[in-house]
């Protein structure tokens, strides 16, 4: 069970960096397109794992964006989608899913320049990734 609790959590936290998004303003990074980093997850009753993720975002209203991600680590590799909003400029919130593990969680994201710094949470753990634009 610890397996699935990993690869659940992998999953939420592919989609929180591909929640993150940028300011719809002209100095900003569009968050449109693929992003990809790396970080960690923490399962609730497991070790932290380092994970790569990629991130595709794309635009369903000036503040909204649709997220697809997948992410691995070693020993897994899982997808996700979800959604994010801009709460202010440069910050992002929202939610994620993964239909493989039936799991789902909080994303935050924080934009600067052509990075992201993206913290997720669930039930099943938590972990931080940081995501560069390509």
């Amino acid at each position: 069970m610890r397996f699935d609790i990993r690869a659940s959590f992998f999953g939420a936290a592919t989609l929180l960096l591909a929640v993150s998004a940028a300011p719809v303003s002209a100095a900003a990074v569009a968050l449109d397109g693929t992003w990809s980093g790396s970080g960690y997850i923490k399962p609730t009753s497991g070790h932290r794992e380092r994970i790569r993720c990629r991130v595709t975002f794309d635009r369903q209203s000036p503040k909204v964006f649709g997220v697809r991600a997948t992410c691995a680590s070693s020993s897994n590799s899982v997808r996700q989608t979800g959604e994010v909003l801009m709460i202010r400029p440069n910050y992002y919130a929202g939610d994620f899913y993964n239909r493989q593990y039936d799991m789902s969680g909080r994303i935050r994201v924080r934009v600067t320049g052509s990075t992201q710094t993206v913290t997720f949470s669930g039930e099943s753990g938590r972990g931080k990734l940081r995501l560069h634009k390509q």
